[in-house]
């Protein structure tokens, strides 16, 4: 285990690889620290990335757990990358590429961060998890927990639809519904983990170890492009995690000498729900949190009421990245929806669709260039969003056992 220390992003305190979870200082967000230069002394790098694994435990070097039979896994990870010519042709891009985060044991890409977090929380004693979600992470978090053999507790907003409770409550997590915005249901998870010594792991920026699980993207998006770097990757955020991990990744196989490169960072949000990307276009260097969110991108309409911090960080990384903050609308949102599923046959939920919007919008624009590489990661399912599929559909017809009736329905399909 190479993992040495915890470090403050912000004023640089440091921390040992314990139970901490912000910067006790300045409340800042802590990163994982290893040590690179004995990584590389004992570990052979060209053999790891091109072992054939079944799961994102192959980088464990890269991970803090320091005791394998610590690990939770589900065989999570190791997602597909494949060029979409066909939906390039739509949007204008010569070289875009899909990683399929559906294919994640729990169809999304939060099994990444959740199993290195339940993983964590085994190796530090823990006997109960706990997050406030509604969505991906909820259903992850409640299923790592059952693998560990954990309790698990979800609060949730009171307006969360049946089914999502459902699929939590489904791997055996207790699920608390609390009426009030996000920031109040964030900080009653918070407020939860203190009182009953709950491991607490909220994947924003709250729990430092998560953010390593969602870097292993980075790794296996370089193995895939054949030991390259894409010249743009594109991913949605609410904080931003998932991008601030996957340029982490990059960064540390530039700092190895493996690449010579780094892609650029784009984070796509909702018009809607958008306090980084109103900070990106706004030019400003600290991120203010959003009032109510409007929009159905409902798994990145994170407010950053309580944690405006975390926004910060993230659009600190995107500028370092010489990336973009962008926001697409609604309306964007559910043609990216209808292009990737009927160009590419993948069903994404609206959060997910948000890239697709973006990298359209950034191609009509010209800030991207046809010819340049662009990875869009679709990081959930549809199928947890199946009420926004409606929106897209129209009602499908009902007839007797008629071919008189059906010649009909035929002809009002090809006017």
């Amino acid at each position: 285990m190479y993992a040495t220390h915890l470090s403050c992003v912000f004023c640089g305190k440091e921390y040992p690889i314990d139970v901490v979870y912000k910067c006790r200082k300045c409340g800042g967000v802590l990163d994982v620290r290893y040590d690179y230069e004995k990584l590389r002394d004992e570990v052979d790098l060209s053999e790891l990335f091109s072992r054939k694994e079944d799961s994102l435990w192959k980088y464990r070097a890269f991970l803090p757990v320091r005791d394998s039979r610590n690990i939770v896994s589900l065989v999570e990870g190791m997602t597909p990358l494949f060029r979409a010519e066909s939906l390039g042709r739509v949007i204008g891009l010569k070289n875009l590429y899909i990683k399929d985060e559906r294919r994640n044991p729990t169809s999304s890409f939060k099994d990444r961060p959740y199993s290195v977090g339940v993983s964590m929380a085994k190796e530090f004693g823990a006997k109960a998890t706990v997050a406030a979600s509604s969505g991906n992470a909820a259903a992850s978090l409640a299923a790592y927990s059952a693998k560990a053999g954990m309790d698990c507790y979800i609060f949730v907003h009171d307006k969360v639809p049946a089914n999502r409770i459902l699929e939590i409550q489904a791997y055996g997590a207790r699920v608390i519904r609390v009426k009030g915005y996000s920031g109040e249901i964030f900080e009653m998870s918070l407020a939860a983990s203190e009182k009953f010594g709950w491991y607490n792991l909220n994947t924003t920026f709250y729990n430092p170890y998560t953010v390593e699980g969602d870097k292993t993207l980075g790794y296996e998006i370089y193995e895939q492009m054949k030991f390259g770097v894409p010249d743009w990757i594109f991913i949605p955020i609410g904080t931003g995690p998932l991008l601030v991990g996957c340029y982490k990744a990059f960064k540390e196989l530039r700092d190895l000498g493996l690449v010579n490169a780094l892609p650029r960072m784009v984070g796509v949000q909702a018009e809607g729900c958008a306090p980084i990307a109103k900070a990106f276009e706004e030019n400003k260097e600290e991120v203010e949190p959003w009032g109510t969110p409007t929009t159905i991108a409902r798994s990145v309409s994170d407010t950053l009421v309580g944690h405006p911090e975390e926004g910060t960080y993230t659009l600190r990384v995107i500028r370092e990245s010489k990336g973009y903050a962008i926001a697409v609308t609604d309306e964007e949102i559910l043609e990216a929806i209808d292009l990737l599923a009927r160009e590419e046959s993948v069903l994404a939920e609206p959060a997910s669709a948000t890239v697709i919007a973006a990298a359209k919008k950034m191609t009509e624009d010209k800030i991207i260039d046809k010819d340049e590489v662009v990875v869009c990661p679709i990081t959930g399912t549809g199928l947890k969003d199946i009420e926004i599929m409606s929106k897209l559909r129209e009602k499908t017809p009902l007839i007797s056992a008629d071919i008189g009736e059906l010649e009909r329905v035929i002809e009002t399909w090809m006017k």
